[in-house]
C-alpha cells in the first residue's frame, strides 16, 4: 500500500489514493487511531505542517491602494509642473496644481476603499474551533491548530475544518456546493472506493470549506492549510495575472501621448520665449502655462467621478463595485460565463409536481414558506387521505428541519434542501410536522448511500404497528417494489407500471425537475430490529412520485433576452449535471449562434482549444461537470482571442476563474468569502438580471466618459490656440499674453470640471442594449473624433483671440505699438477667459446629445444644469470679486464686452449645429453604387 506523505506539496492531488484504502489502513499510515493523537505528537507535527490556515488572496494595503492612484502620466506631469512653478516662486499656482493632484487621486481611492470596507462587512468568518480527539479525550481546539493525523468530530451545521478521510459516519452528508458546484448535499460514507473516481465522487472524503448538512462523522485529518483542496484552488486563484481594463488602456494611451507632446512642445516654447527676450523666469512660467494649457487636468477627475457616480447607481441596484474601472469593463463585455445555481436559479428547492394514486397534482408557492395549494384539489376523501399518506412518507423519511421565521428572518431549512422541500410541501397541506413525528417515533434509520440510492426510516405508529418509509431514486426504489397504490386499490406492480413511472421521471427530469419515489412497507418486529437492508427494503408499496425544482429567478428570462439582443454571448459553466443545467438553460432562454449545445467536463478535456473557443464565442453552450481548471481554461482562451469576458460565481471553485476573467462577478448573498475577495463586482442579490443592468450601466458610462474626454480636450485645444497666437504676437510685436497660468487652471478646474463630471450621470440616450458590444480595440480618440476636437477647440481659441484684440480696439489701445496699462490688460485677459469659458459650456451642452443642442434629452439629468449654473457662478466670482480677481489677474467687464462674448457664443453654436445637421443629413442619404 502506498499512501501520500503528510503534506505532498509537490502533488496536484493531495488525496490521490486515500479514498481507495480502508479507514483503518489510512489511520495506520498517518500514525493515528480512532482515539486521535497525543498532545506531544500533535505539537511535533505542527512544527512540520504549519498552521491550518489558507493564505488569504493578495490584498493591497491602504497605502498601496492610494499610491496606485498616482500611476498616471497626467498626474506625474501635473506634479512636475507644480514643482517647477514652486521652484520659480509662483507658490499660488504650485498650490493649485498640488491640490488638483490630491483631488484627482482622492476620488478613486475613496470609492475603492469604501467598497473594500463594505466587503469586509460582508465576509463571514469560518468556525474558529473544532472538536478533536487528543490523548483519547474529545476536546475543542482552534481549527488553526489541527495537524494531519488528528481525528475530528463533525456534527450537523459545522464547517469542515480541513480535508478529512471519513472513519465512521451516521446519516452524514455535506454541502459541497462551494467547492464542487453541486447544489444538493452529498451523502458520505466511510468504506473504501475500490476504483478511481473524480474528486466530486470521492464520497468517503470531506473537504475544507464545506459544511455538514446532516448527521455526524469521525474523520481523519489528511491535509491542512494550503495543502488542502481549498488551498490548491487558492494557489490557482493567486496565479491569475493582473490585467488593465479597456478604459484604463485607453486613458493611459491618451495620457502618455499628451505627456510626450506637452513635454516636446513646452521645450520648444521655452526656447522661443527666451529668444524673444523674455526673462528666464517669465519664459519658464510661460512654458509651464503652455503645458497646463495642453494638459487635460480635469480628465482624471472627470473619469473617476463618472465611474464613482456609476458605482453609486449600481450599489443602489444591488451591485457593489470594488474597483472603479470594473464599471466600464462590464459595458465592453463580449462573453458572459455564468454559474447556474443561485445566479439563474433561486437556490431554493421547491416541490412543484406530484403523481399520487394515478392523479397528477401541481403545487403552488416557491421558497421555504409553507404557503401554497394543491391543484386540482383531491376529488374525494379517499384521494385526500392518499395524498396525506404520501406527504407523510416524505416527512418520515427525512432528517431535515423546517424553521419558522423569528424577527426579520425568513423561513429556512436545517439540513438537506431536498428533504426540506418535502417538509414545506407537507406544511402546505396543513400537516403539523412536529406532532406527526412525535406520534410516530423513529426506531432506526437506513441512511442513504450512493449504491442503493435510497433511505428508509423505520417508525412505530400510534397503533403500535411498525412501518418502513422509503424514498429514493425512481430506478432504485422501483426495483425493490412489488406493490403499487394506483388510486383504487393496492395491487401488484407490473412492468408496465414501472415503465410508465420511469417515463414520467425522464420527462420531468428534462424540465430540470428532481424526482423521488416514495414507498412503504409494514414490518414485523423481527424484521424491524434486524437492521437487514435486504429484508427491510423489499416488497415495498409504491405511493407515488414527487418532483422538485430549484426555480429559475423571475427576472432571468427577460434579462437573458435583453443581453442576447445586445450581442453579448452567454454560456453556463457549472459543476452540476448536464441534464439539469440544460433544462435551466431552456427555461432561461439561453441561445447561441448554433442554438443550445452541451459540453461535459469529460468532453471538454478531450476538446482542442479552437473548438472550446468556438463554443465560448458562439454562446449558448452549457459546460457541465467542469473543474476549476476547466473554467480557467475557457476564460483564458476567450481573453487571448481579444474579447472581454465576465465570469459569475459564488463557490470556492469559482475563485480562479473570477481572478482570471476581465471582470469577476461574485454573489454577495450566497457567495463564499473566497469568491467575493476574488471578484471586482459583487451582486448583493445574486441575480443575473442585476448583472445585465450593470452591463447596460457600463455601456452608458462609457458613452458619458467619451463625451467628457472630448469636451475636456476641446478646451485644451482652445487654450493651445490662444497661447500659440499669444506667443507669436509677443515675440513678433510685443503684444501682452492673452492668458496666464491661473486663468487656464480656472477654466480647466473651476469652470468646466463640474459640468463635465456631471455628464457621468447622464442617462442612456436611445436603446443602449440594442447595440452590439464595442470592439475592445476601438478608441475614444480616433480619426473622426480628433478632427472634431481640433476643429471645435480651434474655433473657440480663434474667437477668444478675436475678442481679446477687439477689446483693445474698442478702447482705443494699440497693443502692437504701446505699453498696455494694467487695468485694461486685466480686462482684455478676462474677456479671453470668459469667451473660452462660455463657448466651452455651449460646446459641452451641444456635445451631450447625438441630436445636438436643441433636444428634449437636454431636460434630463438635473445635476448637469446645476453644474452649469455653478460653473457660471464661479466664472463671475473670478471676474467681479476683487480679492479673487486680484489672485487670478482678472478685472470686471462691461455690458458691451458681454455682448461680444454672447455674440461669439451664438455664432459658435450656429457653426456647430450646422455642421452636425449636415453630418446627420449625409448619414441618412443612401449611397448609390454602380
Amino acid at each position: 500500500m502506498s499512501l501520500p506523505q503528510l503534506h505532498p506539496a509537490d502533488s496536484t492531488d493531495p488525496v490521490a489514493s486515500i479514498y481507495r484504502e480502508t479507514a483503518d489502513e489510512v489511520l495506520s499510515a498517518f500514525g493515528s487511531s480512532r482515539s486521535g493523537l497525543t498532545t506531544g505528537a500533535a505539537d511535533e507535527r505542527r512544527i512540520r505542517s504549519g498552521s491550518n490556515a489558507i493564505v488569504a488572496l493578495k490584498k493591497e494595503s491602504t497605502l498601496r491602494r492610494y499610491l496606485r492612484q498616482f500611476a498616471d502620466w497626467m498626474i506625474v506631469l501635473l506634479l512636475a509642473s507644480a514643482a517647477i512653478t514652486g521652484f520659480l516662486g509662483d507658490l499660488g499656482t504650485a498650490g493649485v496644481l498640488v491640490a488638483l493632484v490630491g483631488f484627482n487621486t482622492l476620488i478613486g481611492f475613496v470609492q475603492e476603499n469604501r467598497a473594500e470596507k463594505t466587503m469586509e462587512a460582508l465576509e463571514r468568518l469560518v468556525d474558529p474551533t473544532t472538536q478533536v480527539y487528543r490523548d483519547g479525550v474529545l476536546t475543542e481546539i482552534e481549527s488553526r491548530a489541527l495537524v494531519p493525523g488528528d481525528v475530528v468530530r463533525l456534527t450537523e451545521g459545522a464547517s469542515v475544518p480541513a480535508d478529512v478521510r471519513l472513519v465512521d459516519t451516521t446519516a452524514f452528508s455535506t454541502n459541497d456546493f462551494a467547492l464542487t458546484g453541486e447544489s444538493d448535499p452529498t451523502r458520505k460514507f466511510a468504506r473504501p472506493i475500490p476504483h478511481e473516481v473524480p474528486l466530486a465522487d470521492r464520497h468517503n472524503l470531506a473537504f475544507a470549506g464545506t459544511s455538514v448538512a446532516t448527521g455526524e462523522a469521525l474523520g481523519l485529518v489528511t491535509a491542512t492549510g494550503m495543502h488542502t483542496e481549498l488551498g490548491r484552488i487558492a494557489r490557482l486563484s493567486q496565479s491569475a495575472p493582473q490585467t488593465r481594463s479597456p478604459l484604463q488602456v485607453e486613458t493611459g494611451k491618451i495620457a502618455k501621448y499628451v505627456t510626450y507632446g506637452v513635454a516636446v512642445v513646452s521645450l520648444v516654447v521655452l526656447v522661443i520665449a527666451v529668444q524673444s527676450e523674455l526673462p528666464l523666469r517669465e519664459a519658464m512660467l510661460f512654458a509651464v502655462g503652455f503645458a497646463c494649457a495642453l494638459i487635460p487636468q480635469g480628465l482624471p477627475a472627470e473619469v473617476n467621478t463618472a465611474l464613482a457616480a456609476a458605482a453609486g447607481t449600481l450599489a443602489r441596484q444591488n451591485a457593489l463595485v470594488k474597483k472603479l474601472s470594473s464599471v466600464e469593463t462590464l459595458g465592453a463585455t463580449h462573453v458572459i460565463c455564468t454559474d447556474k445555481t443561485g445566479t439563474l436559479t433561486k437556490n431554493e428547492m421547491t416541490v412543484s409536481e406530484l403523481v399520487v394514486g394515478g392523479a397528477d397534482y401541481r403545487v403552488t408557492g416557491i421558497g421555504y414558506a409553507p404557503l401554497g395549494v394543491f391543484e386540482p384539489e383531491p376529488r374525494s376523501g379517499a384521494a385526500t387521505d392518499r395524498l396525506r399518506a404520501f406527504l407523510t412518507a416524505g416527512v418520515f423519511a427525512n432528517n431535515a428541519r423546517l424553521v419558522a421565521p423569528t424577527g426579520d428572518d425568513d423561513w429556512r431549512i436545517l439540513g438537506d434542501p431536498t428533504e426540506g422541500a418535502l417538509l414545506v410541501a407537507a406544511g402546505k397541506a396543513g400537516i403539523d410536522l412536529e406532532a406527526l413525528r412525535a406520534g410516530s417515533p423513529e426506531i432506526s434509520e437506513l441512511p442513504f448511500d450512493s449504491t442503493r440510492k435510497l433511505m428508509t426510516s423505520i417508525r412505530r405508529g400510534p397503533d403500535g404497528a411498525v412501518t418502513a418509509y422509503s424514498k429514493g431514486a425512481p430506478e432504485s426504489l422501483l426495483a425493490r417494489a412489488t406493490l403499487i397504490d394506483d388510486g383504487s386499490s393496492v395491487r401488484s406492480l407490473t412492468d408496465a407500471d414501472r415503465s410508465a413511472l420511469l417515463a414520467r421521471h425522464t420527462e420531468k427530469a428534462s424540465r430540470a425537475l428532481r424526482n423521488l419515489v416514495f414507498a412503504t412497507r409494514v414490518l414485523t418486529e423481527a424484521d424491524a430490529v434486524s437492521g437487514d437492508i435486504t429484508v427491510i427494503e423489499r416488497d415495498l408499496t409504491v405511493l407515488g412520485l414527487v418532483s422538485m425544482q430549484d426555480p429559475i429567478r423571475d427576472a432571468v428570462p427577460a434579462a437573458m433576452t435583453t443581453v442576447l439582443a445586445a450581442g453579448v454571448k452567454v454560456n453556463i459553466v457549472t459543476g452540476d449535471f448536464s441534464l439539469t443545467a440544460e433544462a435551466i438553460a431552456h427555461q432561461a432562454g439561453l441561445s447561441g449562434d448554433d442554438g443550445l449545445s452541451i459540453v461535459t467536463g469529460a468532453e471538454l478535456a478531450e476538446m482542442p482549444d479552437a473548438e472550446v473557443l468556438r463554443h465560448a464565442l458562439g454562446g449558448g453552450t452549457v459546460f457541465s461537470r467542469v473543474a476549476p481548471e476547466d473554467k480557467v481554461r475557457i476564460v483564458d482562451l476567450v481573453k487571448a482571442s481579444g474579447h472581454i469576458v465576465a465570469v459569475t460565481g459564488d463557490g470556492i471553485n469559482d475563485a480562479p476563474a473570477l481572478r482570471h476573467a476581465n471582470i469577476g462577478v461574485a454573489m454577495g448573498a450566497s457567495g463564499t468569502d473566497v469568491a467575493k475577495q476574488a471578484a471586482e463586482i459583487v451582486l448583493l442579490d445574486d441575480s443575473f438580471a442585476t448583472l445585465v443592468n450593470a452591463i447596460a450601466e457600463g455601456r452608458t458610462i462609457y458613452r458619458n466618459i467619451t463625451k467628457g474626454v472630448l469636451s475636456c480636450l476641446t478646451s485644451n485645444i482652445a487654450e493651445f490656440v490662444v497661447n500659440t497666437a499669444s506667443l507669436a504676437l509677443a515675440s513678433l510685436f510685443g503684444v501682452p499674453l492673452a492668458l496666464n497660468v491661473l486663468q487656464i487652471l480656472a477654466i480647466d478646474l473651476l469652470g468646466e470640471i463640474f459640468p463635465i463630471a456631471a455628464l457621468g450621470k447622464d442617462p442612456a440616450e436611445g436603446e443602449t442594449m440594442k447595440d452590439p458590444p464595442r470592439d475592445s480595440r476601438a478608441r475614444i480618440l480616433n480619426g473622426r473624433s480628433i478632427v472634431d476636437v481640433v476643429w471645435c477647440g480651434s474655433l473657440i481659441g480663434a474667437f477668444a483671440m478675436v475678442n481679446y484684440l477687439a477689446f483693445f480696439t474698442r478702447n482705443g489701445i494699440d497693443p502692437f505699438s504701446q505699453a498696455v496699462p494694467a487695468v485694461p490688460l486685466a480686462q482684455a485677459m478676462s474677456i479671453t477667459y470668459v469667451t473660452i469659458m462660455v463657448c466651452q459650456l455651449v460646446s459641452i451642452i451641444q456635445r451631450r446629445s447625438v441630436h445636438g443642442f436643441f433636444t428634449r434629452y437636454q431636460f434630463t439629468n438635473a445635476s448637469f444644469w446645476y453644474a452649469i449654473a455653478l460653473a457660471l457662478t464661479i466664472m463671475l466670482v473670478i471676474v467681479y470679486v476683487p480679492l479673487v480677481a486680484g489672485f487670478f489677474g482678472t478685472s470686471g467687464l462691461g455690458v458691451l464686452d458681454w455682448f461680444f462674448v454672447l455674440c461669439t457664443a451664438v455664432v459658435f453654436l450656429g457653426i456647430r449645429e450646422g455642421g452636425a445637421a449636415l453630418r446627420r443629413r449625409r448619414a441618412s442619404v443612401p449611397v448609390l453604387r454602380a
